[in-house]
């Protein structure tokens, strides 16, 4: 019997990579979790062949198409070929921050009071802790200050309870212009920033008499503190923009709540990058050296690479957690009607049928990508991931929009 054991694992391994090249040679994901009683359309398969055949594209090519109701996959090419992903870097770092925080999260800015009031003078703090919120500007300040309404002086501190300190930061392969330091959150510019603004606020708004240097860095005691104020905002909302706008800024404040998970200590924006990694490896069981290099949580690094089959795990897992997929569906951009993609797949039998994330960079050659989901005409979901490197970038999109429109879509 013995004998016979190298035979059959022989035979095992010829019809495994039978079922690979079925597939599109060396790119299929894992057969054991298709199921083989739903069928995918094998026509699909070929229409993409002929097209790329009829339409080489200029630059390098890697595309994966997956069958999300079938769990199978229908086409693959240079499908583990690490590319650059540009802003579908944003798709990783969205799913990983709802599956770390959950999609009912909300950042919490609050302020808090000790001491007592004694002539509208407060002989005690004011606390005002943060959380990582990039949506917390000066109106949102504002709306906290003003409920000190009932003092006219602070003879304690104004104490700023600050996760980090310092503001965010350039990275290093980032060009000039990339951070839009007008767009950002007061708490990413720093504890410097955030002590000019207090003291405006206290002063020249609430017009609470309060010197600079009572404006001090400290922490929460809130056993003796008492919550007066606070400012919410679900994390939907940074997703939303970085899904939809494609907004780099709120991008990267992801980074800093998955660091926050990831370690109490450290650089929170690093940290969140080990996160990243964490969730590839963990979460979507892939080797993450063989998959993906993380620089940022934007793509706006041109070091930063992904592989089409990474890009649709992604998007699986995001869909088989309903509150992913929820906040999926209501951050990516649908076709033809708004955010990145209101210009882009507009004929009739398109608009309004696709959700997808665009990736755009005119470095290294050009960067176009485009990864999101559509419904077939077997009403099976389809999961895509296109990525078009060294490539101009309005060539990347033309070939993108018309596969989608001649071959992955059919008119009806």
């Amino acid at each position: 019997m013995k004998r016979f054991i190298p035979a059959i694992i022989i035979i095992l391994i010829a019809i495994v990579s039978a079922l690979r090249t079925c597939w599109g040679g060396d790119d299929s994901l894992s057969v054991k979790q298709s199921n083989p009683d739903i069928p995918v359309d094998k026509k699909l398969t070929q229409r993409i062949d002929s097209f790329i055949a009829a339409q080489p594209p200029v630059g390098s090519l890697g595309i994966m198409v997956y069958d999300l109701t079938a769990d199978k996959p229908i086409y693959a090419h240079h499908a583990d070929k690490p590319m650059r992903p540009a802003s579908c870097m944003k798709l990783l770092s969205c799913v990983a921050a709802l599956q770390k925080a959950g999609g009912k999260y909300e950042y919490r800015t609050r302020l808090y009071q000790r001491g007592k009031i004694v002539n509208d003078t407060l002989q005690g703090d004011i606390i005002l802790k943060t959380q990582f919120d990039p949506a917390f500007n000066r109106d949102s300040l504002y709306i906290l200050i003003g409920v000190l309404k009932d003092i006219k002086a602070i003879k304690g501190r104004v104490i700023l309870d600050m996760a980090f300190t310092e503001p965010m930061n350039h990275e290093m392969h980032w060009t000039l212009g990339d951070l839009k330091v007008s767009r950002m959150g007061l708490i990413y510019h720093g504890f410097k920033k955030m002590k000019t603004e207090m003291l405006y606020a206290l002063q020249g708004v609430a017009k609470i008499h309060v010197t600079n240097d009572q404006i001090v860095f400290g922490r929460l005691n809130t056993r003796k503190s008492k919550l007066i104020a606070e400012v919410k905002t679900p994390i939907r909302n940074p997703i939303e923009k970085a899904l939809r706008n494609s907004s780099n800024i709120n991008a990267e404040s992801l980074l800093y709540i998955l660091g926050y998970t990831e370690s109490r200590g450290g650089n929170y924006r690093q940290n969140g990058i080990k996160a990243l990694k964490r969730f590839v490896s963990e979460k979507l069981k892939m080797n993450v050296d063989s998959v993906a290099n993380i620089d940022d949580g934007c793509g706006l690094c041109p070091d930063d690479r992904l592989t089409p089959r990474l890009l649709i795990n992604i998007m699986k897992y995001a869909k088989e957690h309903r509150y992913i997929y929820a906040e999926m569906q209501n951050g990516l951009p649908l076709s033809g009607t708004d955010g990145t993609l209101h210009d882009r797949l507009r004929k009739p039998h398109v608009v309004g049928k696709v959700k997808a994330k665009t990736g755009t960079l005119t470095r290294e050659g050009g960067i176009s990508t485009l990864t999101g989901y559509f419904t077939h005409t077997d009403n099976h979901l389809i999961a895509f991931a296109i990525m078009n490197n060294e490539c101009p970038v309005m060539d990347g999109r033309w070939w993108q929009d018309r596969l989608i429109e001649r071959v992955l879509i059919e008119k009806e």
